[in-house]
């Protein structure tokens, strides 16, 4: 599954959210390059679960979860990264979505300690690589949501 690479080991490294929009800005750094992993690609991203539902196999819906296109943190050192996520839910309704902010969304927060997310890779139609799973603590998500 992961093309005989090992899976990349991701560490939390904070969250903001971006200018008041709704995206927030993980960041997070990695063991390996991992925009380099592969010399080309059809998607790759960062994809959360609010839930525990830890299934992020391509043809798996997760209910509720986030996700954005990984980039290079060019403040930070090597092989540190953000991503832009958004979170939604789907609703199951033939692909509807709702996209929660505020306190909406802080409510998902409620209870839970962290969201688990991967970095995956979309190789061709078939192959997919996933990084480990690395935690994102609730509390950090609830001062960016709350911006405190």
């Amino acid at each position: 599954m992961n093309h005989e690479k090992p899976a990349a080991k991701l560490f939390y490294s904070g969250v903001d959210e971006l200018e008041d929009t709704g995206i927030y800005q993980v960041h997070f750094l990695a063991d390996v390059e991992l925009l380099e992993l592969f010399t080309s690609h059809i998607s790759q991203g960062l994809v959360c679960t609010v839930d525990d539902d830890v299934d992020f196999s391509v043809g798996h819906q997760i209910k509720r979860s986030g996700f954005g296109l990984v980039e290079r943190d060019e403040s930070g050192a090597a092989n540190e990264y953000k991503a832009d996520v958004i979170f939604r839910e789907s609703t199951g309704e033939k692909g509807a979505e709702i996209f929660p902010e505020g306190p909406v969304l802080n409510r998902w927060f409620t209870n839970r300690r962290f969201i688990s997310c991967v970095f995956r890779v979309h190789t061709t139609p078939y192959k997919t690589y996933f990084s480990q799973i690395m935690r994102v603590p609730t509390a950090d998500l609830a001062r960016a949501i709350n911006r405190e």
